[in-house]
């Protein structure tokens, strides 16, 4: 079968060819084409070229659906989600708190409306600050970035960007003072790209540009700041990971503009923090405060983004583009003996006990010292309950799979069925749901299990094999 899927593979056309459904096989064989419906008896129909009829697979032999094309959530519904929530299965999604105690909690979802669960399964709440959204997550297509004089320099396939030599392409995201990049990069070659942040030039690379320019290359990463017509100044040098051929690094940028910070991270880990001096730093202020109460942003000419390599066959996955609040994002503890409720403040303080109730604005805790005790919740930044059991995490029911969202919201889903646009399941919290198959960008089935290595490489253009995604 993975000879079958390697063969099918090839047979579709060339990169650049507009963007198509791909089904992945843990026995790692992958088919292009759309998904004809999902049954929990039936498992998986696929319909491809060279079928009459759709294929069916037992959803035991399957490991995901990526789609090429998902419509982001109602603009109105998604505006205003004020917290994160991540649950001890692995769920994740944004929206709004209406209540919790010792038994349940209830929130509203863009998704699905009101939802309730109980409490024991909720791992965190995080409270986002005003202005919390996501400005771009791909790529699909190149539909709203510029590309340069050469706009057939990218090629784009199954979610991944191959670029040739001297590619170009740009966009002006509105970036806030604050935000977040992230992207995974990769290639058979050395790296040796341009990634520039606040720019104002996102017609074609410019050197005069203003704004930030990070220079990744084998080993090094050097940072500059574009001044237009004064020329670049150079911020400092760190060293980096080497990508090594057929491997991808995770790269994010965490911009503070209002501390006049820049911080690169690889792979997770923190690489280096440069302080602008041509900053005007502002004082921290409360990111819950009314607008007219919040620091004003530094002057800074563009509010744009845009990619620049050097080498051939450079490619680029996964890109995601948020804004944010400027807190630090700490991990959270999976398997810890820590034993109570965890509650971090916008001053950076900590308090722990056992979180009774947030409702009207406020979080009750009893603390062992200091008693019950009440918190605004416009002092709270993030709520992390006492660690689970390792059972939770691992007992799922059989034929479980998970739906990633537009927005990136992850779902678990027993006995799904996919069919008449609706994707419908028994989530372990939340009980019988139902989704737009619209706002569905991946499904991955068997959450468990990895998918074996092809007995034959995946060649990209020209022969070239894909770095591993």
């Amino acid at each position: 079968m993975a000879v079958l899927g390697t063969c099918l593979a090839l047979a579709l056309p060339a990169l650049g060819q507009p963007a198509v459904d791909v089904f992945q096989l843990l026995d790692g064989s992958q088919l292009h084409g759309s998904l004809a419906g999902i049954d929990p008896q039936k498992g998986v129909r696929w319909n491809h070229v060279a079928s009459g009829t759709p294929l069916e697979f037992l959803t035991r032999n399957a490991h995901l659906i990526r789609f090429a094309q998902t419509a982001p959530p109602p603009a109105q519904a998604s505006a205003h989600h004020t917290c994160r929530f991540r649950f001890v299965n692995g769920d994740e999604m944004t929206g709004n708190l209406l209540s919790l105690d010792a038994q349940q909690i209830e929130l509203e979802t863009w998704f699905a409306g009101k939802l309730r669960a109980p409490r024991d399964g909720v791992q965190s709440i995080a409270f986002l600050a005003r202005g919390f959204a996501t400005l771009y997550e791909g790529p699909n297509d190149l539909s709203g970035w510029a590309t340069g004089p050469t706009p057939t320099a990218w090629q784009l396939r199954d979610g991944v960007l191959t670029a040739t030599a001297n590619a170009f392409m740009g966009r002006d995201l509105k970036l806030p003072p604050q935000s977040r990049v992230e992207f995974d990069v990769g290639g058979n070659g050395t790296l040796n790209f341009y990634l520039s942040l606040y720019t104002d030039a996102v017609e074609r690379f410019n050197f005069a540009s203003t704004g930030y320019q990070f220079n990744l290359g084998l080993g090094y990463v050097n940072l500059m700041r574009g001044q237009g017509n004064f020329g670049m100044q150079h911020l400092g040098q760190a060293q980096i990971p080497v990508a090594l051929p057929g491997k991808k690094l995770h790269v994010e940028v965490r911009a503070d503009l209002l501390a006049g910070s820049l911080m690169l991270l690889v792979d997770g880990n923190v690489v280096q923090q440069w302080h602008d001096p041509a900053m005007q730093r502002q004082p921290a202020g409360d990111p819950n405060a009314p607008p007219a109460a919040a620091p004003r942003a530094p002057a800074v000419p563009g509010s744009g983004l845009s990619f620049f390599t050097l080498n051939n066959g450079i490619q680029f996955s996964a890109i995601k583009v948020t804004a944010w609040d400027g807190r630090a994002i700490e991990p959270e503890p999976v398997a810890t003996n820590f034993t109570g409720h965890l509650v971090r403040l916008a001053n950076q303080d900590r308090a722990t006990g056992q979180v009774e109730s947030i409702r009207d604005g406020k979080l009750t805790l009893t603390a062992a010292a200091a008693g019950k005790i009440e918190i605004p919740l416009a002092r709270v930044t993030h709520v992390i309950f006492a660690a689970p059991t390792a059972g939770a995490m691992t007992n799922r029911p059989a034929g479980e799979l998970h739906a990633r969202l537009s927005s990136g919201e992850v779902l678990a889903l027993a006995q799904p069925r996919w069919a008449n646009q609706t994707l419908a399941g028994v989530n372990p919290h939340f009980g019988p749901l139902q989704l737009e198959t619209r706002w569905v960008r991946q499904l991955r089935f068997n959450p468990d299990r990895e998918p074996t290595t092809l007995d034959l490489p995946f060649l990209g253009a020209e022969g070239q094999s894909l770095f591993e995604r």
